[in-house]
């Protein structure tokens, strides 16, 4: 195993790093996004197919302790056909992933980041609809957007929740256990693929401490940033995310 590290701290590894910590300072911050810096950048430096295997273990590591507390404060009725939703969608859309050119992969990368980052820059937000078959479209655009690019469909929970009547903790409580379900299944549907390999453990390894410490820093910054300021920021990277995810 030592030399399997020995063969990923190149210097690929310590921009992924780079990206690693400025996703987990934007994810403990705002409670989303950083799944759409550190997978496309990650994807940029290992191939789509590594960079998401990768993100998706550190995504899952840095994200599950928040369950148990999200569970309680849930509404259900709305999380339940959203997560049924969320599990057929996710394993159809990697079917695409594994098997797509992974060029295509990467602009589709790009393409979802630019619309996402430039839909939130408007302030839209869902004024439609909401039900049974609200909540299941909405875990099957999330799921499907996951499992075929890779990129967490975090945007669909987040538009979709924040319009929801419910108080602020339900809200975040049915993001985060909708994140963490997309997550857990692509990390599934991929182990299930046999795409992780030693080099891609090894990698999470590395990669997963360092975002868990960037979200932690993002909670403290959370308390003492304006929130203006930094949304501006973290938009604008989300932009030159998606542009060089789509040009290069």
């Amino acid at each position: 195993m030592g030399q399997v590290f020995a063969g990923i701290l190149d210097f690929s590894m310590a921009l992924g790093a780079c990206a690693a910590i400025f996703s987990g300072v934007l994810q403990g911050y705002s409670g989303f996004g950083g799944g759409l810096i550190i997978v496309p950048v990650l994807a940029i430096l290992f191939g789509p197919l590594e960079g998401i295997a990768v993100a998706s273990i550190a995504g899952f590591v840095g994200l599950i302790h928040l369950l148990p507390q999200a569970a309680k404060k849930a509404y259900w009725p709305e999380v339940t056909p959203l997560a049924i939703a969320i599990a057929v969608a996710t394993p159809l859309g990697i079917l695409f992933l594994v098997s797509a050119d992974p060029l295509l992969v990467r602009r589709a990368m790009g393409i979802f980041i630019i619309i996402s980052a430039a839909v939130m820059m408007t302030g839209w937000s869902y004024r439609g609809s909401r039900g049974l078959l609200a909540s299941a479209t909405t875990g099957a655009l999330a799921g499907g957007v996951t499992g075929a690019f890779g990129i967490p469909g975090g945007p669909f929970l987040v538009l979709y929740f924040l319009a929801s009547p419910n108080d602020a903790p339900t809200q975040r409580a049915n993001i985060v256990i909708g994140i963490i379900l997309v997550v857990a299944f692509l990390v599934v549907g991929l182990a299930f693929e046999r795409k992780y390999t030693a080099e891609t453990l090894a990698r999470a390894v590395v990669i997963a401490p360092i975002f868990i410490v960037g979200s932690a820093i993002g909670a403290k910054l959370f308390k003492i940033a304006p929130a203006a300021w930094f949304k501006k920021v973290a938009l604008g990277i989300l932009l030159a995310t998606g542009v060089i995810a789509l040009v290069i």
